[in-house]
């Protein structure tokens, strides 16, 4: 999930680095895509077990919706939710003078959507420099 984690945000710097408005979209699609990643990679480091299930069958309700989170979901609150120590680490850096971490994570997750794919809006590049910026200092506490 890193490397891909990792792969994503390069492509979402190429695209940005166009300066084209038309990449705008991309690259912040791409961003968010990266910080899911990350997030789910964490799921799989508190869960190891979620790494070889194949199916939700048999496991208790929480566990049930683990696997759904890893395999099924694109919410990153949700995740968050079963992630508490993410927000704490956010929160430790921020209080180390580490930029405004809690307001850009809470604005990804409000900002992005795996569905952001389908949207007629148009954001403009210099939108896209801001939330990759966001997202490139996050990626940093989410490694």
């Amino acid at each position: 999930m890193r490397t891909v984690a990792d792969r994503r945000f390069a492509d979402a710097e190429a695209l940005r680095r166009t300066g084209k408005n038309a990449h705008a979209n991309g690259a912040m699609y791409l961003a968010g895509f990266v910080i899911e990643c990350l997030l789910k990679a964490q799921l799989l480091e508190k869960h190891p077990w979620l790494q070889s299930a194949s199916s939700p069958e048999g496991r208790t309700p929480r566990e049930q919706r683990l696997w759904s989170l890893l395999y099924r979901s694109h919410n990153l609150d949700e995740i968050l939710d079963y992630l508490p120590s993410v927000r704490k680490r956010v929160a430790q850096e921020e209080q180390r003078g580490v930029r405004e971490l809690t307001r850009a994570l809470n604005t990804v997750c409000a900002e992005w959507t795996v569905f952001a794919r389908y949207s007629p809006h148009s954001a403009d590049i210099d939108d896209a420099r801001d939330f990759l910026d966001q997202v490139k200092e996050l990626r940093r506490c989410l490694r």
